[in-house]
């Protein structure tokens, strides 16, 4: 068997070879054999075991395919903290976390429901940060929801989980919420083409594609958000970069009191969907 360093110098090789991104190799070490960079250098030069390195060549052969690193090694890192993840949930990306750190900012307790919630990155990452948060994650899938239970018991997070269809859930219970949050679908059908291979191929289309041009979902909720929130409640969406102007109007067209603003990523794209909501 080839030692820590050389499958993996081997393994960057053939990614690079087939014009894949050779960092997936580091990602495959550190979240597979917990090998980081530190462990490479004091214990790369050990061999390893056979069971090992058929799972690393398994995995090689996966990544070869197009298919996402965290989907091979089952976890995503977000929000400093390790989530499972599986083929019935979107990854959590790094532009989500944002999202987290603007709710932290702009809120400081309440009643929290992330709606769509997929592997629960988003709310459990809100109860993590700040206790005083009571956190309801919903989802119409059941099986996202069985990750989200996972994540919940492993990070030892004190949320509610419940099964439905955006805010039924809550509404069917009577609950009002003074924080609502939510990733929900919002790419165009038109936009699969423009996708990466990765995507197309392993992400799950119930959590990625709405109708209406990508705005059926905020489309539902923003008109309900009485249904849901209570005075003085606040609303965080995360966006497409081309959304900005419609989901503007479809506040104004709803709740036109209501305080509305787009907030960039990091990377200059308006990202997030802001509304300090008045009936």
């Amino acid at each position: 068997m080839p030692s820590f360093n050389d499958a993996l110098s081997e393994a960057k090789k053939t990614l690079s070879l087939e014009n894949k991104e050779p960092r997936i190799v580091d990602i495959l070490m550190e979240d597979l054999f917990s090998m980081d960079t530190v462990s490479l250098l004091v214990n790369g030069h050990k061999k390893m075991d056979e069971k090992d390195y058929k799972l690393f060549l398994d995995s090689i052969k996966r990544a070869l395919n197009d298919e996402p690193v965290q989907y091979i090694t089952g976890v995503q890192h977000f929000y400093g903290r390790i989530f499972n993840v599986t083929r019935d949930t979107l990854i959590p990306r790094n532009e989500t976390e944002e999202l987290v750190d603007l709710v932290l900012n702009r809120t400081k307790g309440g009643t929290v429901a992330d709606i769509g919630t997929g592997t629960g990155a988003i709310g459990i990452s809100l109860k993590l940060e700040n206790d005083a948060f009571k956190v309801y994650l919903t989802d119409v899938s059941k099986d996202a929801l069985k990750v989200a239970k996972s994540n919940k018991e492993k990070l030892d997070a004190n949320v509610e989980i419940l099964h439905g269809d955006l805010f039924n859930p809550i509404v069917n219970r009577n609950i009002k919420v003074d924080v609502l949050v939510s990733n929900p679908p919002y790419i165009d059908y038109s936009e699969l083409d423009d996708m990466s291979d990765s995507v197309k191929k392993f992400e799950p289309k119930l959590a990625l594609f709405a109708k209406e041009n990508g705005l059926s979902f905020y489309r539902k909720m923003i008109k309900s958000l009485d249904d849901v929130l209570n005075d003085g409640g606040k609303v965080f969406f995360e966006i497409g970069w081309k959304e900005k102007d419609d989901v503007i109007a479809l506040v104004d067209k709803y709740w036109p009191n209501s305080k509305r603003e787009v907030i960039k990523d990091i990377n200059g794209n308006d990202r997030i969907l802001y509304i300090d909501w008045v009936k």
